[in-house]
């Protein structure tokens, strides 16, 4: 300003030819129209006007931090998702603080958060469940919990049930499975579904193994299951990361994939369609994930006495180079 003090919003509201309210509301995520909205955007950054976050918080009793809570980054599904969930806070003008799970969530209640993500909350969880009943906005992304709580997750059964049809329709009848982390709705779910479909189909149970989601267990799983007296000719790993495991004890052993061994998986991180890799795999839907986990939390600092809301979104196969006829 040629005065030397900083811009205010009034400076912009007077520029922008519109109400210091408008102003207000266009950036912090109000009703505002589009063309308003980008003109008060723009003249706020000519005039180098930065909302006071202190002040705005004090005002509107929010400081547009949202904590999200995630378990295991070396798991490349978590890294590609925070990265959907970061990009839906930003642009409501949200920003996100990360938390690893094992820490208590009172560091991030702290820090003043709107509300928690969980993207890795297991079954009997007593922070959720704690946070829960203080009516503290709260919603699981991925993770279903006995918390009555906002949840969204992909349709496990579903994907589930087509894997077993496209490795039965192959004439896959060994299956095996290397499941992950007991007390996550993920590995529960998807492994129900694909012991339901077995079934259905009238073959065998699956031998299942449990990895807890961890490579190097998954690495000594599948090697014991390849090298044992009736090795499965098609494993599912429960995330792609336990498949890649499969796919790797697999070639230790010499065992080529897919002639002599189908390898299927879910979630369908990035790495899964490189060319060298081409894995089979369950996609889960991570953007319209975090889209709709961001938006029911907004919903939920709004109006903390909506009724808890669980909404499935669905699951696709990507066949790709791993899976081959029995």
């Amino acid at each position: 300003m040629a005065s030397g003090r900083p811009p205010t919003s009034v400076d912009v509201a007077r520029a922008a030819g519109t109400s210091q309210a408008t102003v207000s509301r266009a950036l912090n995520g109000g009703r505002v129209a589009a063309a308003t909205r980008d003109r008060i955007l723009a003249i706020s950054r000519e005039l180098g006007y930065t909302p006071n976050a202190a002040a705005r918080s004090m005002v509107t009793s929010r400081t547009g931090l949202v904590g999200v809570v995630v378990s295991d980054l070396t798991n490349p599904f978590y890294p590609e998702f925070l990265d959907e969930i970061a990009a839906c806070l930003g642009a409501r003008r949200q920003h996100m603080v990360l938390q690893n799970a094992g820490d208590s969530v009172e560091l991030l209640l702290q820090q003043r958060v709107d509300g928690i993500v969980f993207t890795a909350a297991v079954e009997g969880s007593a922070a959720v469940a704690d946070l829960v009943a203080r009516r503290f906005p709260v919603v699981l992304a991925n993770r279903v919990v006995d918390a009555a709580c906002d949840t969204v997750e992909g349709d496990h059964p579903a994907g589930a049930a087509a894997v077993v049809d496209h490795l039965a329709g192959l004439g896959h009848r060994r299956i095996a499975v290397l499941a992950g982390l007991p007390g996550a709705s993920t590995s529960a779910r998807r492994l129900a579904g694909i012991r339901s479909r077995l079934s259905s189909l009238g073959l065998p149970v699956a031998d299942v193994v449990e990895t807890g989601f961890d490579y190097a267990r998954a690495v000594a799983a599948a090697t014991s299951l390849l090298t044992g007296s009736s090795p499965p000719t098609a494993i599912v790993g429960l995330n792609d990361q336990v498949a890649f495991a499969a796919l790797n004890a697999a070639a230790a052993l010499g065992v080529a994939v897919p002639a002599q061994l189908s390898v299927a998986g879910f979630d369908d991180v990035r790495q899964a369609s490189w060319p060298t890799i081409g894995l089979t795999t369950v996609r889960q839907p991570q953007a319209a994930m975090a889209a709709r986990s961001v938006a029911l939390l907004n919903e939920r600092i709004d109006d903390p006495a909506l009724p808890p809301r669980h909404e499935v979104l669905p699951a696709e196969l990507v066949v790709r180079t791993t899976t081959g006829p029995a």
